[in-house]
């Protein structure tokens, strides 16, 4: 994003905490309007709450998207509320209300929830690089990147966040950001082999296993095999390939709602049959995706591009009406339907995921039997089922042309799909009903019409950053306050929804950049938040993004500090007992690690440590890892006991830089924490030597060999497998100075530190 729009919105922000108690937009008087009040009283309150703080159905009116100015807000006010009754309050009524909200919730009440923030202490611009490098793009910060940010702070960050957000790293992230919501990976191989493809219905898609009969033969099952899983994988990942699509391309989130294509790569284009929006050839490698049975394919998995079904399906002739993840098969069947429930679980994910809003926390009395008062149809009838189903039924109409299996068939009275409408609310949200006939009718393209409404709702763009913000920082938002809540609740709930709906406003005005909301977040104090005045900030566990990382980022931590990967990660049990998910039968990681998950950090740090010591060693000082400042003969002490000061310094400053890239921690020259790691070591060395000298006085001897697995004699891959012998000459197998052996102690005991797998 551009910096000038960053410091703009900065800038906004500040002057919103310097606004007097009288609002001094648009508004006549002191501000305080009595019939708007009243208005509010008696339609807005029981959704947002009497002081404007929002309920868990009803968003905070502090700070709201659309609370920036009159005519804004009295606009979205007639269109849109309240729900349920969008008529009941428009013209003077709307303008009154608007008015009121203005006054009561945005004057002096934001300026006091952006205020908290001031309790704050924000870590350096260094610190928050490297933390953003490692989540962002999966590697340490460049030197470059740090020059930019040593010469120009905050200003340097923003140039470097531009940078790694059009890096591979950064999309697979956000992939997994929205995966984590979605749950779409279910589908992935490594949980069920053809899981997607099975979802498909062969009467649609008669080429979905379409590797089955290119490669069929008894002696092609490996070619089979992975060609199978390549391409299961390409259909399960779908929708999260549009989330990577849009933000690659610098293209609106919102088609993540909208599009009107799919994403395939050429392995699944080949099971929808689909026809590319844009004529071309799939990228072809250099190196075989697939070389088995003598057969190779060199199709990139990751390239994918939009592409329509327009093929003749079963039951429809004119292929699929493509509304972004809304359409996609992996969604529709993640959250699936019965005949009784009618699309209601879909519905309630669409609010939920997409628009911000727990259907399930609207008041209103339920039945315990779930049956209702005895009325024929109460969730039309009954007021007390209706207050829900009022707002959910009709995008649970929507969905009607898509069945429980998420196959595309019109419903109608001679349909295979038989939708009865007649005991449900018509098509609509918000208050607003679907064209269903006429010139602007769009009965076959109900979710297309779904899809454009959720995009231009000012709770899409909420959601999104919700969504960003629980990912990024590893945390939920905060909920509203309930009735009984303090003032330093209110004021803590307030601060951030005035500031995380100033970063969906930034997105939006930067043509919905999904990069930019990233952004913000990551600039934001909540990112950044280094230290917490709690005098001044009362309510503050919800300041810092520092958390527990996932499996899949500790691999990907270990590959930028150490250069491989544990490879005890590359299987999913592994995974899921060090707290992941895979999205099926675990679908939370754990956020606050236990026993188990301590003690597998332990055996990382062990055995990593073991593995990657003299494994650095073999490069050159300047292409090193761990070591850059120090050689195996770099000692404290010279020949004759003495100290060796130049050397010294040497392993002073070595200890410093590995606190600096494994824990994220600025260590002074001269502090206890340096002092502490260099006792370690020197302990270590003299322990060491001493026993080698004295080698005769234990059993079994201890010897200048490395242990097996600590001796640099293998290639290593990424994943932490090894890949074939070094030349003999090459490697380091023996460690008669006892430096590796104390150097290994000090990367055990870093790794091992809680700060290491906290980021």
């Amino acid at each position: 994003m551009n910096l000038l729009k960053m410091l703009a919105v900065v800038t906004t922000l500040i002057w919103m905490v310097g606004c007097d108690k009288n609002y001094s937009g648009e508004l006549a008087d002191d501000g305080y309007n009595a019939a708007g009040h009243a208005h509010y009283q008696q339609m807005c309150a029981s959704c947002h709450g009497l002081d404007g703080n929002g309920t868990s159905v009803g968003p905070s009116l502090v700070g709201c998207a659309t609370c920036s100015s009159l005519t804004v807000l009295a606009d979205e006010i007639a269109r849109t509320m309240p729900i349920g009754d969008v008529e009941a309050c428009t013209g003077d009524c709307a303008t009154d209300t608007a008015e009121y909200i203005l006054y009561a919730f945005n004057g002096q009440n934001l300026a006091d929830a952006l205020a908290t923030i001031e309790g704050v202490g924000n870590q350096s611009a260094a610190l928050t690089l490297r933390k953003a490098s490692l989540q962002l793009a999966g590697r340490l910060p460049t030197a470059t990147e740090l020059g930019q940010v040593a010469d120009n702070a905050d200003t340097g960050l923003s140039v470097a966040l531009d940078g790694m957000q059009n890096e591979p790293g950064f999309y697979d992230n956000l992939m997994s950001i929205f995966n984590e919501q979605l749950l779409t990976d279910k589908y992935l191989t490594s949980n069920l082999n053809e899981g997607g493809i099975n979802l498909l219905d062969s009467d649609d898609y008669p080429n979905r296993k379409w590797y089955n009969d290119q490669f069929s033969g008894d002696e092609q099952g490996s070619i089979r095999r992975c060609v199978r899983n390549i391409t299961n994988d390409s259909v399960a990942r779908e929708p999260l390939e549009l989330v990577r699509y849009a933000a690659m391309n610098d293209l609106p989130h919102t088609l993540y709602m909208t599009a009107d294509f799919m994403m395939v790569n050429w392995y699944s284009q080949q099971v929808y049959e689909a026809e590319l929006v844009e004529a071309g050839e799939f990228r072809e490698l250099a190196e075989p995706v697939c070389d088995e049975d003598g057969i190779q394919l060199f199709y990139d998995p990751t390239d994918f591009r939009p592409a329509r079904v327009t093929k003749q399906l079963e039951y429809e002739l004119g292929g699929l009406p493509h509304a972004g993840v809304l359409t996609s098969p992996m969604f529709l069947n993640r959250y699936p339907t019965t005949r009784t429930n009618r699309n209601r679980h879909r519905a309630r994910i669409v609010f939920d995921y997409f628009l911000d809003t727990d259907i399930l926390a609207i008041e209103g009395d339920r039945p315990e039997d779930g049956i209702g008062s005895g009325v024929s149809n109460p969730t039309l009838l009954d007021p007390a089922c209706y207050a829900c189903h009022q707002v959910m039924d009709p995008v649970s109409s929507t969905f009607q042309h898509w069945t429980d299996r998420g196959r595309y068939i019109v419903s109608g009275s001679s349909s295979a799909n038989d939708w009865d409408g007649s005991d449900i609310e018509p098509p609509g949200l918000g208050g607003k009903q679907a064209p269903l006939s006429g010139s602007d009718g769009q009965f076959r393209t109900l979710l297309q019409w779904l899809g454009h409404e959720i995009a231009a709702d000012p709770r899409f763009a909420r959601a999104t950053v919700r969504t960003l913000y629980e990912g990024l920082m590893g945390q939920e938002v905060l909920p509203a306050p309930a009735e009984d809540a303090s003032e330093d609740e209110k004021l803590a709930y307030n601060s951030q929804r005035a500031i995380l709906n100033g970063v969906a406003e930034t997105m939006v005005a930067e043509n919905w950049d999904i990069k930019a909301a990233v952004k913000a977040l990551i600039m934001s104090p909540y990112y950044r938040a280094d230290n917490v005045d709690v005098q001044e900030l009362a309510v503050n566990q919800h300041i810092g993004a520092t958390q527990f990382i996932s499996p899949e980022q500790l691999q990907t931590k270990l590959q930028a500090t150490v250069g491989f990967g544990w490879d005890e990660l590359r299987w999913e049990d592994n995974r899921i007992m060090y707290g992941g998910m895979d999205s099926d039968s675990v679908t939370e990681r754990i956020r606050e690690p236990g026993g188990l998950v301590i003690a597998i950090q332990n055996r990382m740090a062990t055995e990593m440590a073991c593995r990657s010591a003299a494994y650095d060693f073999l490069n050159p000082t300047s292409q090193r890892r761990l070591f850059p400042h120090v050689e195996i003969e770099t000692l404290p002490l010279d020949l004759e006991g003495n100290e060796n000061a130049p050397a010294v310094t040497r392993i002073r400053e070595n200890i410093r830089y590995l606190h600096w890239i494994l824990l994220g921690e600025d260590v002074a020259a001269g502090s206890a924490e340096e002092q502490a790691t260099y006792d370690l070591f020197t302990g270590v060395l003299a322990e060491g030597q001493a026993m080698l000298e004295n080698r005769e006085n234990y059993d079994p001897q201890p010897s200048e060999w490395l242990e097996w697995e600590c001796r640099a004699r293998w290639l290593r891959q990424a994943d932490g497998r090894t890949d074939g012998d070094l030349p003999s000459e090459e490697r380091i197998e023996q460690d008669e100075y006892y430096s590796i052996r104390a150097w290994t102690a000090v990367l055990t005991y870093l790794m091992s530190d809680y700060r290491f797998v906290y980021e």
